[in-house]
């Protein structure tokens, strides 16, 4: 059989050690980097044109490609999760240490309410509650979460805990003998599978609650398992015995190995010990890998395979009546039936469903694939669907659906489920891209849910693309609950021809953004945001739904003009942008392809110009940027050579703010750690200087913060092993690193407090950092997240009207906070006490000091919107200045001088 290609350590390092010895003599160690990475980046080039043939909303897996070379430790040429582990642990103990930030008012994030879900991989009804109207779900990445009462449209979910150290949860099961006992699995395990897209979170274990879900413990004897993909919890003769599917997986290209190995697990004694219970993959010494567990209403198992990470062992079901060693009987007939196809060769996974109302009946879907010629990746659909009469020993074909507005199950090893009527085992539900029924056993299907309805404003059969997990109510052949990429979805006319299907995400902020910002004008908490899969959202003070999305696809950089509100630009992956003028459509910006896939790019909201990476996953147009000019009503589009000599992609593009008029400065990082400043990029020929820290690493620049002035710089990385945070003060002739006591972690994004550089926010894999010692050599950093969570944070923007954030998470959506601080009073002494006279006037002011200024300062304008209508320089040696800001209409303004340290403002009025 054909192998899938994966980016193991073994292969990494060799082509490591092959590109040093080739070019030791000669290259530095930022360029033979620079070509390892190049390496990679050709192998994945193909992709976008691939993604063709697999229709749905948006391109997760390009994303965690690119995620991927953003955080891989580049000593290692890999991606070290252990780590990730660490550092959440230590994150947890920081919080709960008695470290308080001596002037800085502690953080209280708002969440932006969402009733639009992220993606869902499980959902189980507790039965705890009477009607079975209590619901648990879990996310991919936001974690676990309840609703009280699933029937009624106003009731909200609820996250359980914000600081688990995974908020990866792949299955939830209850005690039958002790319902109050509940256990929760980690780790998306089917997108962890050699193929184009890897897993959205790797593993830590079991959860476990004795009082119906109110208090959580990991369980100590499971911290080995990296993914598990299933239970059940068994009544055997009184006993409640636990069984967990185990696996291993592929995560931001290393493999993560489940010890001692993959398998079926089971525990009599609630988790303390476990023993592994299947037979060894024919021909090998690895047990099968367990992609589904079922418990038909005998108390016969019946399990379904994956392949595991050496793609073996897939498409093969066991079962068991005992669930002990040596009890299993194995049906792999479709094995050698998938094989011998010329086109799908490869056995995928099997999802199973157990009748309730008859043991002998189960149902089986069966992924197939094929290995990509032209980049080794594994692409699986759902190929043959069988049935059983007789409890396993004999199953029969039933054909797969036809005549679907898409093939039924496109992404096969992602999105596969099936469920039986409680009542009927001859009406059965299964998904895959969409929501198909049959009435007669699997004979005939009926296609009941489209997912384009989101782009459509829903519909009595929206249910959001990739089904994950089908369940009917207990007892109930009318009531059914699908958890899908985009949440939650109810219907209580299962037996209808043509169901009603109801969204149920009220408060389902598990929503996976990439990108944010932010309406410029103080107290208008309007934000925009690109989210995987769910396209571009609008906020406008509603709960976020479909209603509110305003672009398809996977959502990109987009920005709300500074100067002019009424501008507003979205993109999706690769350079495509959209122009909104007033908060409607205006015109599509002409789609210059290129670049990666969420493209780095900044606006220059005074020349009204995009600035975006141009270079692409295989290194064409390197050096290149793309510069959209004549927005909004002349728009033209040029690619500008920086000169850089890079090879790789400008992993960060910063506008500097404070460009001077009718010149732009940009600030580039690239994806090998080199550092550029580009003035005057609104020509053809930029002047570029590369400002490069002698002791940066070479990793992936995340993001430049820019302060008071260009000389104030804060730069952060986001690859593991790297120290992560430098800051410059003299425009990048010296750098200090500024890591200190943070984990060893991704640090995707940085702002300054416009207030003062001593200040800043950054963004990282276990979320909100703020320091208020940056300016001193021990830099403390402080985890900031009350009202958030310990999760993944890509961006954030800042209003400098009234100093609001908005914090792009990937699993808890939208968050905003204001960031209040205070300055002591010693820092104030450091500048000179001024005053402005006359005030009012009718614009000509002057501005004296107390004392001659000893440095150079920086006086800005402002309106009340928080626009910044004046900025000057005031040399050092300065005992009085003059403006004259009579161009400006009658109004209220404020004035601030600061040293790019400390500031001071002051209130002045215009009347005309």
């Amino acid at each position: 059989m054909k192998k899938s290609m994966r980016f193991s350590l073994p292969v990494i390092t060799g082509l490591l050690i092959a590109f040093f010895l080739n070019s030791y003599l000669t290259d530095s160690p930022r360029e033979q980097y620079e070509k390892f990475l190049l390496k990679q980046m050709q192998e994945v080039e193909q992709e976008t044109a691939k993604m063709a043939d697999f229709p749905k909303p948006g391109q997760p897996e390009m994303a965690a490609i690119q995620d991927y070379f953003m955080t891989l430790d580049p000593a290692e040429g890999r991606v070290p999760l252990d780590r990730l582990k660490t550092a959440w642990k230590q994150t947890r103990e920081l919080q709960h240490s008695s470290y308080l930030k001596s002037s800085t008012i502690p953080l209280e994030w708002n969440i932006v309410p969402s009733n639009m879900g992220g993606r869902t991989r499980c959902i189980t009804i507790d039965p705890n509650i009477p009607g079975g109207n209590k619901v648990w779900t879990g996310s991919v990445t936001g974690g676990l979460w309840y609703n009280d009462d699933i029937t009624n449209q106003l009731s909200a979910w609820i996250p359980v805990d914000d600081f688990w150290s995974s908020l990866s949860i792949s299955c939830i099961e209850f005690d039958p003998l002790n319902p109050l006992i509940m256990y929760v699995g980690t780790g998306e395990a089917f997108t962890a599978t050699t193929i184009y897209r890897e897993s959205s979170g790797l593993g830590v274990g079991i959860f476990k609650s004795t009082d119906g879900g109110q208090t959580w413990n990991l369980l100590p004897s499971t911290e080995d398992f990296k993914y598990v993909t299933d239970m059940v919890v068994k009544d055997e003769n009184g006993n409640a015995v636990v069984y967990a599917g185990v696996v291993s997986g592929v995560y931001k290209g290393e493999n993560h190995n489940s010890l001692p190995s993959d398998g079926l697990y089971r525990s009599f004694n609630g988790g303390q010990t476990w023993l592994q219970v299947l037979p060894d993959i024919p021909g090998t010494d690895e047990p099968y890998a367990p992609a589904d567990i079922e418990v038909a209403s005998n108390g016969r198992m019946f399990i379904g395979t994956k392949r595991n990470i050496d793609d073996e062992g897939g498409a093969t079901i066991l079962y068991s009546d005992s669930g002990l060693i040596g009890s299993w009987t194995i049906f792999d007939d479709y094995v050698a039936i998938i094989q011998s196809d010329p086109d799908y060769y490869v056995p995928g996974r099997v999802m199973l469903a157990a009748a309730p109302s008859d043991p002998n009946v189960v149902y089986a879907l069966f992924g197939a694939g094929y290995v990509s010629s032209s980049n080794g990746f594994t692409y699986s659909r759902g190929r043959h669907i069988a049935r059983t009469e007789d409890g396993g020993t004999i199953w029969s074909y039933r054909p797969i659906p036809s005549g679907g507005y898409y093939f039924w199950a496109t992404l096969a090893w992602h999105a596969l489920g099936v469920e039986v009527d409680p009542n009927n085992p001859d009406h059965v539900y299964i998904g895959g891209l969409d929501t198909y029924k049959s009435t007669n056993g699997g004979s005939n299907w009926n296609q009941v849910s489209d997912w384009r309805g989101m782009y459509y404003g829903g519909g009595d059969d929206y249910v959001h693309a990739d089904i994950h997990d089908i369940d009917f109510k207990p007892g109930s052949s009318d009531e059914l609950l699908i958890s899908t990429d985009g949440g939650v979805f109810y219907t209580n006319e299962a037996t209808n021809y043509e169901p009603a299907f109801q969204e149920k995400n009220m408060g389902f902020g598990s929503l996976q953004f990439y990108t944010c910002d932010i309406y410029p004008v103080a107290g208008i908490n309007k934000l925009v945001g690109g989210l995987q899969d769910n396209g571009t959202e609008y906020y406008t003070g509603s709960p976020l739904t479909i209603f509110d999305m305003i672009g398809g696809g996977d959502g990109a950089y987009c920005w709300i003009d500074d100067n002019e509100p009424q501008i507003m630009i979205i993109s999706v992956y690769y350079n495509q942008y959209t122009l909104f003028m007033n908060e409607n459509w205006y015109e599509s910006m002409s789609d210059w392809s290129g670049g990666i896939f969420i493209n780095p790019s900044d606006y220059d909201f005074n020349e009204n110009a995009v600035y975006a990476n141009a270079c692409s996953f295989g290194g064409s147009q390197a050096n290149h940027i793309l510069r959209i000019s004549g927005i909004p009503y002349n728009i033209n589009g040029n690619f500008i050579n920086l000169n850089t000599g890079t090879d790789v992609w400008f992993s960060h593009v910063k506008y500097s703010p404070h460009s001077q008029a009718g010149t732009a400065t940009i600030f580039v990082g690239t994806l090998s750690g080199s550092f550029f400043k580009a003035e005057n990029v609104q020509s053809f020929s930029p002047q570029v200087t590369e400002i490069t820290g002698s002791s940066f690493p070479e990793a992936n620049i995340s993001c430049v913060a820019i302060g008071g002035s260009e000389d104030t710089l804060l730069v952060t990385f986001s690859n593991y092993g790297v120290s992560s945070v430098w800051q410059t003060y003299d425009g990048g002739q010296s750098w200090e690193e500024k890591e200190t006591n943070l984990p060893d972690m991704p640090v995707r994004w940085a702002l300054y407090h416009p207030y003062s550089s001593k200040y800043a926010m950054l963004a990282t894999e276990t979320g909100i950092w703020t320091t208020d010692n940056l300016d001193q050599p021990n830099t403390t950093w402080a985890s900031d997240v009350s009202g958030l969570a310990n999760v993944r944070v890509d961006m954030l923007q800042m209003r400098m009207a009234d100093n609001t954030v908005v914090a792009a998470t990937h699993g808890r959506g939208l968050a905003y906070v204001t960031w209040d601080i205070s300055t002591s009073v010693s820092e104030e002494a450091e500048l000179a006490g001024f005053s402005v006279y006359p005030n009012p006037s009718t614009g000509a002011f002057r501005v004296s000091f107390d004392t001659k200024t000893t440095d150079d300062l920086h006086m800005m304008v402002f309106n009340t919107s928080g626009q910044k209508v004046f900025d000057n320089n005031i040399p050092a040696g300065t005992l009085e200045t003059h403006i004259d800001l009579s161009f400006l209409s009658a109004g209220e303004y404020i004035l601030k001088i600061d040293t790019d340290k400390i500031f001071k403002t002051q209130k002045i009025l215009i009347r005309k």
